[in-house]
């Protein structure tokens, strides 16, 4: 431990105080107790209340705290997983968490792109493309079940690596997945989607509907993911527009 209080770790000097924070007190804490104020973890680090604010955000996007506006920051809770509007991958959201992620792959196919996915993946009917659907699980717990399909030419069936992040993937051909539409909505689920998420069929869940596209613009991912209601929630942070009350 340094002077301040800090573990030694590499990076910014906001990673280092989000580190300090995690293992110093967050494992000490119960879910939704509330953090000291931002002065006192400046005072305590030895920082500015700025470099404090960014660590706190890091948190947030790790969906380890949580804010309340004029009440203060919580501990969020290791059961329901807290996933920011930042464009990350579940292996991404895991990783940070402590958690190891996995998948089970139900089935990695090449499929003709007709209807729905040829509309959303802006390609034209029967095009040819990859059709990966996979249950994603956090040391081994069912969390949720994707559905994803890319034009073939972007991530050919042949060269996935079904194991890995399927965003690393795209990284490395060049597709870097750069903006996501996103439509979440609220359903319950049937016998076969609840028996694979490990929960009573007509249990709640957040369905995902996600077009990714690079910073060009082209087109990569078109997906339907099922996440388990009393394991995830999703924070999204919204502005009101300037201009007349």
């Amino acid at each position: 431990m340094g002077r301040d209080g800090q573990r030694p770790t590499s990076g910014f000097k906001y990673e280092r105080i989000a580190d300090a924070i995690r293992h110093d007190m967050l494992d000490n804490l119960l879910p939704n107790d509330i953090l000291p104020s931002e002065r006192e973890l400046a005072d305590r680090f030895g920082v500015s209340r700025m470099t404090v604010r960014a660590a706190i955000a890091t948190l947030v996007s790790q969906g380890r705290v949580y804010n309340i506006q004029g009440s203060g920051t919580y501990v969020g809770s290791k059961e329901v997983l807290t996933k920011s509007a930042a464009l990350t991958s579940f292996t991404e959201d895991m990783v940070a968490r402590g958690l190891r992620p996995s998948s089970r792959v139900i089935c990695a196919q090449r499929v003709a792109a007709t209807g729905m996915i040829a509309h959303r993946l802006a390609v034209e009917t029967g095009a040819a493309c990859t059709h990966v659907r996979r249950l994603r699980l956090a040391d081994e717990d069912p969390m949720a079940l994707e559905n994803v399909y890319f034009p073939a030419e972007v991530l050919p069936l042949e060269g996935v690596r079904l194991a890995e992040s399927l965003y690393d993937q795209l990284a490395e051909s060049g597709n870097e997945a750069f903006r996501s539409e996103q439509e979440i909505t609220a359903t319950v689920l049937d016998d076969e989607t609840a028996g694979l998420l490990d929960v009573p069929e007509g249990s709640a869940a957040l369905v995902v509907t996600r077009v990714s596209s690079t910073r060009r613009g082209r087109i990569i991912e078109y997906a339907r993911t099922y996440y388990r209601a009393d394991r995830y929630s999703f924070m999204t942070t919204v502005e009101r527009e300037s201009g007349e009350r």
